[in-house]
């Protein structure tokens, strides 16, 4: 696995590549969503919730992220970085917003 950064330009064409590539399938994949500040602390959006689907439309600059029952949406998001294996597959997306929070997604 290695983690890299995803330069803004890129955020669109790779989300829906993923989302095409490993979350069309019958199998499900589950995401598991968590939102850090110096406010609030650790908070849980999701625990191992089935993953729909994951877009950036830069007409809006939001990333969202589509679990079952739930879109979180990160409006300007700042820095993504991502754990990627080989093939592809992502087994955790790093979000940073404006003003500074982070969103962690881990994925299985």
């Amino acid at each position: 696995m290695a983690i890299k950064k995803i330069d803004k330009t890129d955020w669109m064409v790779y989300f829906d590549t993923f989302s095409k590539n490993f979350l069309k399938d019958k199998q499900p994949e589950y995401a598991e969503i968590r939102v850090m500040s110096e406010e609030i602390g650790v908070q849980s959006e999701t625990q191992w919730t089935p993953l729909m689907g994951i877009s950036y439309n830069p007409k809006d600059d939001t990333l969202d992220i589509n679990v079952e029952h739930l879109n979180r949406m990160i409006v300007h998001p700042v820095e993504i970085y991502v754990d990627q294996e080989e093939n592809g597959w992502l087994t955790s997306i790093e979000v940073t917003e404006s003003d500074g929070t982070k969103d962690i997604i881990e994925i299985r």
